[in-house]
């Protein structure tokens, strides 16, 4: 049984290199019910390939999180590759797969927010969150706060996995509510502001 494939950052399609790439045999004869097979790394590029001789109940991993700070997405799906879960897939015997495993980095997040134009302490602003692809779940969809008043908070840097990240808010001033909306791209090692002056 071969799998062939990358470690790689689906958003900019660099390969992850060292990463290890852990193969697995299930067994009941181990107290963790599966014995490590075979074990390689990943090249400059995040390329692997690891080979066995046919042996039943195999499935492999990945382990980004050794070389980094990274957030593992899991495994891309491709020749109708079982999947475990999202990081854990089943090696079919005497077939050479293709499987790919993505991770992506984490930056920093920061939001400021400030009435500019202060109504009274009846203004409202309500601030949600619309998710993101590869969002590591930094925030939870959906309402983040809801605030009254004339409002000035500086935020601190939050980690959040590289990538968009999609909010809006809905600010009430003198019984009129509005709706505005904003997307931040959060980079590898940065921190990104966003500044919701309402």
């Amino acid at each position: 049984m071969t799998v062939k494939g990358r470690v790689l950052n689906p958003i900019t399609g660099e390969g992850i290199s060292n990463v290890p790439v852990i193969m697995y045999r299930s067994t009941l004869d181990y107290p963790s019910g599966s014995k490590r097979v075979k074990e390689t790394t990943t090249d400059s590029d995040g390329y692997f390939e690891i080979s066995k001789a046919s042996l039943s109940k195999c499935y492999l991993t990945c382990h980004t999180t050794d070389v980094g700070d990274y957030y593992p997405i899991g495994w891309e799906k491709k020749d109708d590759v079982p999947l475990f879960d999202a990081f854990t897939i089943s090696v079919k015997k005497g077939k050479t797969m293709h499987a790919d495993y993505y991770a992506v980095p984490y930056g920093s997040l920061t939001l400021n927010i400030k009435n500019t134009s202060c109504f009274n302490s009846f203004d409202n602003i309500k601030i949600y969150f619309d998710g993101g692809p590869y969002d590591s779940r930094t925030f939870n969809p959906g309402l983040m706060t809801s605030l009254d008043g004339c409002i000035d908070i500086p935020g601190s840097p939050v980690k959040s996995s590289m990538g968009y990240k999609y909010f809006h808010w809905e600010v009430t001033k003198n019984s009129v509510t509005t709706t505005y909306y904003d997307t931040v791209f959060v980079n590898e090692g940065l921190t990104t502001i966003l500044n919701v002056n309402y």
